[in-house]
């Protein structure tokens, strides 16, 4: 990683990441979110990869104190994949959190009862269901 990522030439959703990843360790998160901005409006990339840059967006525009962008971005990502099967991931518990600091309630509603209806293929969403307290 390091520099190395500074320069070479972004192809894959790789470079993208690891570039934008890199800046964000240097502090220099608007960079950081210009390269993953630069990276959901590829063509070539498949869909797990835009979804997994709008995430990674999200996660950066969250830690940004930015939850309107952040919450917009998990949308997107979560839109992408809607009819696909995915695999579980704790940060899925961090994007119902944003959509409840942005007050977007209906958003978290939807999004969570989709993601633990997904427990039907893994089990793993069900971890989910702590946060439907929160939205009663």
């Amino acid at each position: 990683m390091g520099i190395i990522s500074l320069i070479k030439p972004l192809r894959k959703y790789e470079d993208y990441f690891y570039r934008a990843y890199t800046y964000e360790q240097l502090f220099l998160r608007k960079k950081a979110i210009e390269i993953m901005n630069l990276a959901i409006k590829q063509p070539r990339f498949s869909k797990e990869e835009t979804s997994s840059g709008l995430f990674y967006l999200g996660m950066l525009y969250s830690k940004s104190k930015e939850y309107k962008l952040a919450s917009d971005c998990y949308n997107q990502g979560l839109e992408i994949m809607i009819n696909e099967n995915f695999k579980y991931s704790d940060n899925l518990k961090k994007v119902i959190e944003a959509f409840i600091k942005n007050e977007d309630f209906e958003r978290a509603k939807f999004w969570l009862n989709n993601l633990i209806q997904r427990q039907s293929y893994d089990k793993k969403f069900k971890k989910l269901a702590v946060i439907e307290k929160k939205l009663q």
